[in-house]
């Protein structure tokens, strides 16, 4: 199950000072480089709670060389009043040394203060200071004896906040008499202790905020954890389960990878959405914090556990207003806005392991001593919560309340929470509506290959009407995606004359139309229609199901219309985790996909490399056979010949899996030269021609000839989708093969006139731009070529544009125009700078003056 996606990078950022340093790499390298030093006295790196504090201590211990003397020590709360309190092993052993003495010697150690004893125990190994003098032994005065050098001191302090006054006044006595070195850390919300600070302020040590914890480093922690790439979804994932947390983030990726939640996938780390965890490690760490803590505050994070959210007034009358200020200032809980005021968990990990560490018979006693909650068919879905601990302590609810959650059941963080909810429904009446939940739930936790069978049964055996109606739209919402289908002839697939308007089957029609215009050139009409399927979701939370198919093809509507502002927000959706996995996944296809028209290879294979991880067994095969397509392409132009070859069989093998008969065509039978690659798919087309695989298959082809430096599977293709009627995928065809320099296509007047005339069908600025394209290649004049990439460029058609640039530049140059030529080259160098950057130039971005 995925928590609840109550914390983002925005969140934790707000309200904190800004940090001077970029990142925690270059933080470590300064205390690395400070700490040899000697003008370095000390170091104190401030940080919020679960910043990763003590996290860049070990790291700072890792990164000291073997020749330097390291001491560690750590401040703990409970040990805060004890004197000597952190040196507590050093006491011991001063107080066994003590207690040895007895006879003449008593008297004297009576004389000797306690604290002698303690720096006398840590001292005893380090050697005498450096300003005592010590004798050679047999000193002679013909001999020089050199006194061996002492290994540098590092003393290594966490929550050093939380020390002592009498360990700390020790600690410090070694920094002039050993000239060690302090670095320690310290939380924020907490002021130093006042020796400390008076260093600072006399200038003996320095002071370093530790920047809050990031998306970014929680992606880059997991990947040195793991050793090797991670997929973002599931960093971010585990980041926002960890409240951010770094030591619960570090326990969690181990609890993980040994559970299996976490796979390698083609590479890449991700998460396994059949797997199960039981988090051991998080457990056991939360459990260890929570029994150090007095009885009131335990009990009450026990119940905010259990049945978050839950009212803060009845956990302060039950537990104390002191226990729940403590917890609160210690970021163990949270409050949520509204009213009446709510207390939820800091973090689902941290909750999760209260949850699962307390023992049966105390959360029965839990549960019968404190009051119920208005539980109403209205408060379900926020008190889920509640309503599973309910059953779990063996109580009985009615089926109604245990439906009315039935929303939940869409939200990853909350999906098998309705699950086991429905599945307590006993009623015979109930029972179809339970196997709906069950159904939405199993799509939310990106189970689409277990809930298709649900839903057909759902839908075409007798039953509830409402039922076998919503089971099937969400048939339906899956069609879009290849993962299931409704059967031949069923009643809900068209909408009948004289019956009410059914907002699903609108979406189902426009959709389809906007494939079929957009495939036959009319761009403008087609995005007329995918809008107003979109408009029809957004305007109805309950028709959400369709989002994923429809937004791919809207996306490639704006595509073919040039309109990539309003795309960037589709596809630029903040927090992915939090969404069901086949929409991230579409989401980040569609991303791919825009990047790559824009002729941004290298960004579009950095954004679909992670996602084919996830779709490997995804139950998506077309959306899977696509995003493989598309970067097939995207290996292809960045020269890396191998994995291109494979990612093009690995879309062939995912079109064979969504239903479509890959034939490999005979060249000699078309008068071709032999395929160099064995990899033929244009005959897929005849069999499944959706707008998803005749693209996937343009781009599997665009892939081979680019690898092989041919033309022959394009043409081959071209001829096709001609005889099938679709005049954009046969625009499309002309315009990549146009784009390969290493193919005779480019310089032949034919492909070049059949663009522009195939450009000229295409409605709307995508066909337009095409136009613009064809037009300055036939007409071969530089300055024409120029113009023409100078309006490609705005219209982010960069691909194109760099073409026509490099044209210009060697026909300025053939004319003896150096001035000219040197101005094309340049903004010919600029794209490709951008191009090989990996990053996405942002809106608005030329390589001439305007765009610097």
């Amino acid at each position: 199950m995925l928590p609840d996606p109550w914390l983002d990078e925005d969140t934790v950022t707000a309200g904190l000072r800004p940090s001077t340093f970029p990142d925690r790499t270059q933080l470590l390298n300064l205390i690395l480089s400070a700490v040899p030093s000697p003008s370095t006295s000390g170091i104190v790196v401030v940080g919020e709670r679960g910043s990763g504090k003590s996290h860049l201590l070990l790291s700072v211990k890792e990164g000291l060389p073997e020749t330097v003397d390291v001491r560690t020590f750590s401040g703990k709360p409970e040990r805060r009043a004890l004197q000597f309190g952190a040196l507590g092993a050093v006491s011991a052993t001063a107080g066994a040394a003590a207690g040895a003495t007895a006879g003449a010697a008593a008297a004297a150690d009576e004389a000797v203060a306690p604290g002698l004893h303690v720096l006398r125990a840590l001292t005893s190994t380090l050697g005498p200071a450096d300003y005592l003098y010590t004798p050679s032994r047999g000193r002679r005065r013909n001999k020089r004896h050199v006194q061996p050098a002492r290994p540098q001191l590092v003393l290594l302090v966490d929550d050093i906040h939380y020390i002592d006054p009498a360990s700390l006044a020790v600690l410090l006595q070694l920094i002039p008499g050993f000239g060690a070195t302090l670095v320690a850390t310290a939380e924020s919300r907490h002021p130093l202790p006042p020796d400390l600070y008076q260093l600072w302020e006399d200038g003996f040590l320095e002071q370093y905020f530790l920047p809050p914890f990031t998306f970014s480093e929680a992606h880059a922690l997991c990947q040195s954890i793991l050793g090797g790439h991670v997929q973002r979804r599931a960093s971010s994932l585990l980041a926002a389960m960890s409240g951010f947390n770094v030591g619960l983030l570090c326990l969690a990726v181990d609890d993980a990878r040994r559970s299996g939640f976490l796979v390698r996938v083609d590479g890449y780390w991700t998460i396994d959405v059949r797997a199960r965890c039981e988090w051991p490690g998080v457990v056991e760490h939360v459990r260890a914090e929570n029994i150090s803590r007095p009885p009131e505050e335990r009990q009450a994070l026990e119940l905010i556990a259990l049945s978050e959210p839950v009212a803060l007034e009845v956990v302060e009358r039950h537990f104390g207003q002191k226990a729940i200020e403590h917890l609160l200032t210690n970021h163990h809980i949270r409050l949520l806005p509204g009213s009446p005021p709510l207390l939820s968990t800091s973090s689902w990990l941290r909750g999760e392991g209260t949850r699962l560490s307390v023992p049966r018979s105390r959360s029965m006693a839990l549960r019968l001593g404190v009051e119920e909650p208005e539980l109403t068919t209205e408060t379900a879905p926020a008190l889920l919560r509640w309503i599973t601990w309910t059953l779990d302590c063996g109580l009985s609810l009615s089926d109604e309340l245990l439906l009315a959650a039935a929303p939940a059941a869409d939200r990853p963080s909350t999906a098998e929470l309705a699950l086991r909810a429905a599945s307590a429904v006993t009623g015979e009446d109930h029972l179809d509506e339970a196997r709906l939940v069950r159904a939405r739930a199993l799509i939310a936790e990106g189970h689409l290959q277990e809930a298709g069978p649900e839903l057909r049964q759902l839908a075409t055996a007798g039953g509830l009407p409402e039922v076998k109606i919503d089971a099937a739209h969400r048939l339906l919402a899956l069609g879009l995606l290849g993962a299931a289908s409704l059967p031949a002839g069923s009643e809900f697939t068209h909408q009948r004359p004289g019956e009410p308007t059914d907002a699903a089957l609108l979406i189902m029609n426009n959709v389809r139309e906007a494939e079929r215009l957009l495939l036959s050139g009319a761009a403008p009409e087609a995005l007329k229609r995918s809008t107003a399927a979109m408009e029809a979701i957004n305007a109805d939370p309950t028709l959400n199901m369709f989002l994923p198919g429809v937004l791919l093809r809207h996306v490639m509507g704006l595509r073919y219309n040039l309109a990539w502002e309003p795309a960037d927000p589709l596809v630029d959706t903040p927090a992915h985790y939090t969404l069901p996995m086949h929409l991230s996944a579409c989401l980040d296809v569609a991303r791919g996909y825009v990047q790559l028209s824009q002729g941004l290879p290298r960004a579009a294979r950095a954004t679909l490399e992670p996602v084919l991880a996830e779709l490997h067994d995804a139950g998506l095969p077309p959306v899977l056979a696509l995003a493989a397509a598309l970067l097939a392409y995207s290996e292809a132009l960045c020269g890396n010949t191998r994995q291109a070859l494979a990612k093009a069989r690995q879309s062939m093998t995912a079109q064979e899996a969504a239903g479509v008969s890959v034939q490999h065509d005979s060249d000699q039978a078309a008068g071709h030269s032999a395929d160099p690659s064995g990899l033929f798919t244009q005959h897929a087309l005849g069999a499944q021609p959706g707008l998803l695989s005749q693209l996937a298959a343009v781009y599997v082809a665009a892939a081979q000839d680019q690898v092989a430096g041919t033309s022959t599977h394009l043409m081959a293709l071209a001829e096709h989708v001609h005889a099938q009627g679709s005049i954009l995928m046969e625009a499309e065809v002309f315009s990549l093969l146009t784009l390969n320099p290493a193919s005779a296509a480019v310089d032949d007047p034919a492909i070049q006139r059949r663009l522009g005339a195939l450009a000229a069908t295409v409605h709307g600025p995508g066909g337009a731009a095409w136009g613009t394209f064809a037009a300055a290649l036939v007409g071969n004049d530089p300055k024409a070529l120029e113009a023409a990439g100078r309006s490609l460029s705005a219209d982010r058609q960069f691909a194109h544009a760099a073409l026509c640039y490099s044209r210009a530049a060697a026909g300025y140059e053939a004319r003896t125009r150096a001035a000219a030529s040197r101005r094309a080259s340049v903004l010919l160098g600029r794209l490709r700078a951008a191009f090989d950057s990996g990053m996405v130039p942002p809106l608005g971005w030329v390589p001439g003056r305007a765009g610097g």
